[in-house]
């Protein structure tokens, strides 16, 4: 599949483009400022243009990185957020790709106690703090294209910290929301081909949702969030290490 992976010279991003290197074709984006200096990087400011539309032609699927991108200022993190996510998803949805796998973060529900049971369906606490603030935004802006139709986006609320290695590096770490580099690639390369499970209509449009979250976190014993939306949505890690 040959995918186009955003922030992709942000350390999160060489992470996400190493993971998925071995099993698709990465064009690697960026906006210029970070973009410079790398010459297998496509630089696009993600502006309301022809520029977006070219750097999307010819692309399977998007991997969008929400959060952990580039840590700037907030003004910054929230036009990439919002009004850049926007424009790239306007030229996705106008090329015809159908497919975008959203990286947001499970910070956007750490207010709530441990020893609570978390799920896709509790509500985010994302403060005012512009990094978490700004990636709630994104979720919004995804999930209203998802609401009207035309791209079916996997929104992945990812652990923390990320963890090189497997599963067992994860439960390692004595973080109880830790996910390891092999799940994330697992559960990217699951939402990129997931049926996503959507028939409801919205109220005021036309169109089925296609919109869904889904919690990611490495499958050991106590983990702090349920993977009950990894394991209906993405058939992964059914009866794995739940809380």
């Amino acid at each position: 599949m040959r995918l186009l992976l955003t922030s992709a010279t942000s350390e999160f991003g060489r992470t996400v483009a190493d993971l998925l290197s071995g099993d698709h074709e990465m064009v690697l984006t960026d906006q210029t400022r970070h973009a410079e200096g790398h010459p297998d990087v496509v630089a696009c400011d993600l502006g309301d243009d022809d520029s977006t539309d070219r750097l999307v032609a010819g692309i399977d699927a998007i991997v969008h990185i929400g959060h952990g991108g580039h840590f700037s200022s907030a003004s910054d993190l929230l036009d990439v957020n919002t009004r850049c996510t926007y424009n790239l998803l306007t030229a996705v949805r106008n090329a015809g790709i159908n497919r975008v796998v959203n990286l947001s973060t499970l910070r956007l529900l750490d207010d709530y106690p441990e020893h609570l049971t978390v799920t896709e369906n509790w509500r985010p606490t994302p403060g005012v703090e512009p990094v978490i603030l700004s990636a709630h935004l994104n979720e919004y802006v995804c999930r209203e294209f998802g609401r009207e139709g035309g791209i079916k986006i996997a929104n992945l609320r990812l652990g923390f910290p990320l963890v090189a290695g497997n599963t067992a590096a994860a439960a390692a770490s004595g973080e109880s929301a830790a996910l390891a580099g092999d799940d994330l690639l697992t559960a990217i390369n699951a939402a990129l081909t997931a049926d996503l499970g959507v028939n409801a209509q919205s109220t005021d449009a036309p169109h089925p949702v296609s919109f869904r979250t889904v919690h990611v976190q490495s499958p050991f014993e106590n983990g702090r969030f349920l993977l009950k939306g990894a394991a209906s949505i993405l058939g992964l890690w059914e009866g794995q290490g739940v809380a």
